[in-house]
């Protein structure tokens, strides 16, 4: 017979053992939850189309079409307002041959390109390298912009600073910069201030949608309330939002509709839409984000051309879904209402 010492014994070491599982078990859970929330994966504040097109003077404006040529060569096409911006920035509005300044970005004396043409290709194709960069370590449009004039280091800054410009900011790594070169200053700090000046608001004001109407101006009201919280895995009611959590919470509450709670839960009870006949309200399903054991692992709302409005690691926002991070990652189309 065993001792009641002993049994006594046993079961504490019991006891020990079972809460010593159950803290193993509780830690495995809240790690999983970081790292899909962390894996979430943060593409960039990209919501070039939040801007339309501002006070352009003519003298830039007749070169819209080579422009958009060119960034249609890179999908890059929605960025034109910011491109237009840019470049009157960079010639004072003026004909001047080398109208982007693009000399200096391709290690020429300033003003050494004496072709609009020319200066518009290397440009752009400049552009096109700091919008890849600001996706690839998830920094917001203005980073980009202020990178045009600073180059991509800035954007290394910025991703080590909060992955949002700011103006103090921008000071900091010209005085840097300067520092380093024994230059007395480096580079415009105020940059993106001066072209937003030649930027104006997107027509309908929902920062590159089509004008919303009806029902579905209903719901993306309510969706805009939301514009610029963080993103927070597994939150589906103000003040906190993951991707599919916050199209469940809007949609319910202002059409009634009720979705499932996940990603790949709204695909599988949508019905598919191929590419040429998708609308603003259709849902947009994307593949790979996280490392979630499931093929579709988030969604967005479709808003029109070939924006989103989603909750991803830069918080709530519009995205591209035509370039870059989102494009690459694209799953499928779904519709879930009738608008």
């Amino acid at each position: 017979m065993i001792p009641a010492a002993k049994i006594k014994i046993g079961i504490k070491i019991g006891k020990i053992v079972l809460w010593f599982v159950v803290g193993i078990l509780l830690i495995i859970i809240l790690a999983i939850a970081y790292e899909e929330s962390e894996n979430e994966q943060n593409p960039g504040g990209g919501d070039a189309t939040s801007y339309g097109e501002g006070n352009i003077p003519s003298e830039v404006a007749i070169w819209k079409p080579i422009m958009l040529e060119e960034l249609k060569k890179y999908g890059l096409e929605q960025y034109i307002y910011v491109v237009m911006a840019i470049t009157t920035q960079e010639s004072g509005g003026t004909a001047s041959l080398d109208i982007m300044q693009s000399s200096e970005s391709i290690g020429l004396p300033p003003n050494t390109i004496a072709d609009p043409v020319y200066s518009i290709q290397i440009g752009v194709q400049h552009f096109k390298n700091v919008i890849d960069k600001m996706n690839k370590f998830g920094v917001d449009i203005d980073t980009a912009i202020q990178s045009y004039n600073y180059g991509s280091g800035y954007i290394d800054y910025i991703a080590k600073n909060g992955k949002k410009h700011t103006p103090a900011l921008a000071q900091q790594f010209s005085n840097i910069q300067a520092g380093k070169l024994g230059w007395t200053s480096y580079g415009d700090p105020s940059y993106v201030d001066h072209v937003k000046r030649y930027m104006g608001a997107a027509q309908g004001g929902t920062g590159g949608s089509t004008v919303a109407t009806g029902k579905f101006k209903v719901l993306m009201d309510e969706m805009l309330k939301y514009k610029g919280l963080p993103y927070f895995f597994g939150g589906a009611s103000p003040p906190t939002f993951d991707c599919s959590g916050i199209l469940q919470y809007c949609f319910s509450k202002t059409l009634n509709i009720q979705l499932p709670r996940t990603a790949q839960e709204q695909y599988n009870m949508s019905t598919k839409v191929p590419p040429d006949q998708l609308k603003p309200g259709d849902l947009v399903f994307f593949t790979g984000t996280y490392n979630a054991g499931r093929a579709v692992t988030h969604v967005g709302i479709y808003t029109g051309n070939g924006m989103m409005y989603n909750s991803n690691g830069s918080g709530v926002e519009y995205s591209t879904i035509q370039s870059g991070y989102w494009k690459d990652h694209l799953y499928g189309y779904g519709r879930v209402a009738a608008f």
